[in-house]
């Protein structure tokens, strides 16, 4: 199939349950990166901790907003940056995790429970050496070598799994994201964190509920759209590539190294979500569906470009600055053809108002259509109720096939689904 389906998982899988086994606790130590890296970091860590049946202990997150401020936030930033220093809490992160319910998982590191625990950490990049390892067994065994190895005093134990930029931002950690789907393909190891995630997050929407424009009557689909770091800008013979925050000029596409050539956005895929909408709705009935577009649109492509030139980093000619101004004030429009869908809405930029709006369309979904990148994947199938089936789909693959796909997932999961 061209999609990924996730069934409802037997509770009877939920480890957590289990009260009569002697509990081994770790929290994890992460990289510093966006919201969706830093929990799909958690889940990986999650499922090496799970070959010794250790039990999670939650260490709060502080991730990057990876978008750049202009005056008026920076001088607040820098407030806010001097506060964090002295409660030691970075409030947006603070926020995005209550929102997201991960204080109110089981065990959280700063409880009065755990206050005379003593963290050790368990390097996994180091531990963990490709050309050592060739089965989960082997990893496991390494794994205990070192805890054993450790030999600690007290029996008030926390073991830290961490990752290193290291092992995070080169392909290791995708090897052993391959190693583990090796022996676990659906990923069983995760379920009791996944119980945990998706029990918290709904306890949090009852504290704090969402307005979403979401029909709950219908098939709720969720398209996203990423676009602001991952860009191509064509300015008549130049090309300008924006990854991250990252910026560089391009003589023609063969300049792009491997990953950025499968990982770069353009407009096409704009188009191409819209005519798959219509597929779909023409197939099994517009009246079936409702629909939330998002997109974190251009806004970062620009301000990126601009802090480029303004550095030095990159050198435009006058008349490719007028192209590039001309660029961005038309760049979002192409949005606008999502309105002529009676039952599509739109969250369109990236700032704090969209983050929580998206963030819970993506997890209320039962379908989700995604371009590049792992926002929408990862606060999906983590967040997502586990009782609840749910599809994702990946952009750009044969399109009559994906709705196909997506009838047979209609068909099979959702009660009373009729299609025209």
């Amino acid at each position: 199939m061209n999609i990924e389906t996730y069934n409802t998982i037997p509770q009877a899988n939920n480890s957590f349950n289990n009260q009569n086994k002697k509990e081994t606790f770790f929290t994890v130590k992460l990289v510093k990166s966006g919201l969706a890296d830093m929990l799909w970091q958690l889940s990986l860590l999650y499922r090496v901790a799970q070959l010794l049946d250790y039990t999670y202990v939650h260490t709060p997150i502080n991730y990057d907003k990876r978008y750049r401020l202009n005056f008026l936030g920076k001088t607040i930033k820098k407030i806010e940056n001097a506060i964090n220093k002295l409660i030691k809490i970075d409030r947006y992160s603070h926020i995005t995790s209550n929102f997201l319910g991960l204080d109110r998982l089981k065990y959280n590191i700063n409880e009065q429970k755990f206050i005379k625990y003593k963290i050790i950490e368990v390097p996994i990049s180091e531990i963990y050496q490709e050309d050592k390892i060739s089965d989960i067994e082997q990893l496991k065994e390494y794994v205990k070598e070192f805890i054993n190895g450790v030999n600690p005093t007290s029996k008030k134990v926390i073991y830290c799994l961490t990752f290193t930029p290291e092992l995070y931002k080169g392909l290791r950690a995708f090897h052993l994201y391959d190693l583990l789907n090796n022996v676990d393909p659906e990923a069983i190891a995760l379920n009791p964190l996944k119980f945990q995630l998706a029990e918290s997050y709904r306890k949090a929407r009852e504290y704090r509920p969402v307005d979403i424009p979401f029909n709950d009557e219908k098939v709720k689909v969720v398209v996203h759209l990423r676009k602001g770091d991952r860009m191509l800008v064509n300015l008549n013979k130049k090309l300008i590539g924006v990854f991250s925050t990252k910026v560089k000029v391009l003589e023609s596409l063969s300049d792009l190294s491997e990953w950025e050539n499968n990982n770069y956005s353009n407009s096409n895929e704009t188009y191409k979500a819209d005519n798959l909408l219509q597929k779909i709705f023409d197939r099994y009935g517009k009246d079936n569906f409702s629909v939330i577009v998002m997109t974190d649109g251009y806004e970062r492509t620009f301000q990126n470009i601009r802090h480029a030139i303004s550095k030095g980093e990159i050198t435009l000619s006058q008349e490719e600055k007028r192209q590039l101004y001309l660029a961005e004030k038309t760049a979002n429009q192409e949005f606008e053809n999502f309105s002529h869908h009676s039952n599509v809405s739109t969250i369109i930029g990236e700032s704090e108002k969209n983050t929580f709006p998206s963030i819970h369309a993506i997890v209320s979904a039962d379908i989700v259509i995604k371009t590049t990148g792992g926002f929408a994947w990862v606060l999906h199938s983590l967040f997502k109720s586990p009782t609840r089936p749910s599809a994702i789909i990946q952009l750009g693959q044969d399109e009559d096939k994906t709705v196909e796909d997506i009838g047979l997932f209609l068909a099979e999961n959702i009660s009373g689904f009729k299609s025209r």
